[in-house]
């Protein structure tokens, strides 16, 4: 059996030398799928017009490729080396005699004007002594400066724009328009599709890599030279947005290999989807033999993809996570990498959690009314969902809601007055992203709530999640305060701060979480999303805001002991 020791003689610090007394940095949240792995249409029902069809991942990624291949090799070619030389001397030229410069803008200013205006001013002014000098500067233009015939605009134009761009300041005009232009579009369809857009770019940016290894040692050489890296596949075979060029199944026969290939350094865990569990049969045992076998560390979920974490088809495995100790990891932030069909009907209404029907003791399903697949996938996310897997009494709802035979056999159920023999209280699950840069935010801004308040105190344990509270805590609890209460009330419940770090603002409350009297200090994990989150910041520049901010007490605590704790299991054991 194949295993990767991490015990603390297995480490060599920054400076290359030993430090025995020291676990090495893990890096919690990382990941090294390509741009084949993600769907085609991940803008659909996101971007207007259906341009999610025309704008495709296939789009961006063989542009990325191409470039890569071509225009950024044709600068270390002979004739590119010519024009370079060409072009400085040209433009040292220009440098020495400032009144050639001159002369140059003043042509163009008068071809942009020409261009623009003289068609206006003819009409406009006909028989005119305004048109008249127009004419004749037009025809001194086009006979001296070769300027195009005013009835050829496009021609026209073009010896603008060619003008425009041989300038450096009109290289700067039409970048500073290009700018201003984005920030105008973003504004049209929303925040969301900005979100989208540079969630676009990030995979666009790794996209001419086309081996998860070659991501990998981008992300190692950004760490620690004893850093070790969880590496999250993504399964998105099943969120409706067109099959991938390469499905997941090959995702992760590429990370098995990753994963021999850098057996010192790459710790994997393997994905779960529901789905995928009930379509093949042996996904079940694959998912076992590669945490048994092929030393992956863990199970990844990402409810966002169109299903509840407590899934019927996941409950066995779920049972068996809880009962070896392997960890379970999820995606908690309402994100743009989501399920993509349509809304389907049974998804009006939480499975296991009731609102008030509005008359004293009558409930009823709690009403999940959103339209969008924005706002309906994140239902799926909601970290309440939880509770249906980690408290015994809505464990048992949920069995009941089931009605399965096999399910009340492998959990001992015996009725809703009598405790399961097997329940799922110790279950290792880490909370990915903690809720989102915005929950925290809001939970700080929420002094007004008395639920949201109260959570350090000796006695403190969160959220009281009782039945008949269940309703407001799903409306209106920021996700923070409901993942932290969970972190207070079951002590395998851990929280990374993936993504999220690249936001300054969050780590006055990381520091407050970060002392023993939060309660939760012990289970706070380091993640940077790699390569997600490149959209906002490098993983270098954020490792660097980070070591920074933090002191060198609470930077172990969240980068090597909490992690080494969260990823010990009873199969690929670190402590003998």
């Amino acid at each position: 059996m194949k295993s990767l020791s991490i015990l603390p003689g297995d480490n060599t610090a920054e400076s290359g030398s030993i430090r025995p007394d020291r676990p090495p940095f893990i890096n919690c949240h990382a990941h090294t799928f390509t741009g084949d792995h993600v769907p085609p249409f991940i803008g659909k029902k996101l971007l207007p017009l259906d341009l999610g069809y025309i704008f495709t991942i296939k789009l961006i990624v063989n542009y990325f490729r191409w470039y890569n291949k071509v225009p950024s090799k044709w600068k270390y070619k002979r004739p590119y080396k010519i024009w370079e030389s060409f072009h400085f001397k040209l433009l040292w030229f220009l440098e020495k005699n400032p009144f050639v410069t001159f002369l140059i803008r003043a042509v163009f200013m008068l071809d942009t004007l020409l261009i623009l205006f003289l068609p206006v001013i003819v009409e406009k002014f006909k028989g005119d002594q305004w048109a008249n000098y127009c004419e004749i500067i037009n025809n001194f233009m086009e006979s001296i400066f070769l300027l195009p015939s005013k009835e050829h605009f496009v021609l026209r134009a073009s010896v603008v724009l060619i003008t425009v761009l041989f300038m450096k300041s009109g290289r700067k005009l039409v970048l500073s328009i290009g700018k201003i232009l984005f920030q105008f579009l973003r504004l049209l369809p929303g925040p969301e599709t900005a979100a989208y857009i540079k969630r676009y770019l990030s995979i666009g940016r790794f996209a001419f890599h086309q081996k998860q290894v070659t991501i990998y040692r981008m992300l190692e050489k950004q760490y620690p030279q004893d850093g070790r890296f969880v590496v999250l596949p993504m399964d998105m075979d099943y969120m409706g947005a067109g099959k991938p060029k390469s499905d997941y199944l090959e995702q992760l026969e590429e990370l098995k290999k990753l994963r021999r290939v850098k057996s010192k350094t790459c710790l994997p865990f393997i994905f779960a989807d529901p789905r995928r569990i009930r379509e093949q049969t042996n996904y079940f045992a694959e998912i076992i033999k590669c945490i048994a076998e092929e030393g992956f560390r863990g199970i990844k979920t990402y409810p966002a993809l169109g299903y509840y974490p407590f899934d019927r088809d996941l409950l066995p495995l779920m049972l068996w996570a809880c009962e070896n100790n392997v960890p379970v990891l999820n995606h908690c932030i309402k994100g743009t990498i989501y399920y993509r069909g349509d809304k389907k009907k049974e998804w009006n209404y939480h499975p296991i959690f009731r609102q008030s029907t509005g008359e004293k003791g009558q409930n009823e399903p709690l009403l999940l009314n959103e339209l969008k697949n924005s706002d309906f996938s994140a239902n799926f996310t909601h970290p309440l969902n939880y509770l249906c897997l980690l408290n015994e009494h809505y464990l048992k709802l949920l069995l009941e809601h089931y009605d399965d035979k096999e399910l009340y056999s492998l959990f001992g159920y015996s009725g809703t007055d009598k405790p399961l023999l097997k329940n799922l209280n110790d279950l290792k699950v880490c909370f990915g992203h903690f809720g989102g840069e915005d929950e925290w935010a809001e939970y700080m801004e929420r002094d007004r709530y008395l639920s949201e308040n109260g959570f350090t105190n000796p006695l403190g344990k969160g959220i009281n999640f009782i039945p008949n509270a269940l309703e407001n805590s799903w409306k209106y609890n920021t996700w923070f305060a409901i993942i932290y209460s969970l972190m207070l009330q079951h002590p395998n419940v851990y929280a990374d701060i993936s993504y999220i770090v690249h936001d300054e603002k969050i780590f006055p409350l990381l520091k407050s979480l970060l002392k023993k009297d939060s309660g939760i200090s012990d289970r706070i994990l380091y993640g940077s999303d790699f390569y997600v989150v490149r959209s906002q910041k490098s993983d270098k520049q954020m490792w660097a805001d980070t070591s920074g901010r933090l002191t060198e007490n609470e930077l172990e605590l969240i980068t090597r002991e909490n992690p080494r704790k969260f990823l010990f299991n009873n199969i690929n054991q670190y402590v003998k």
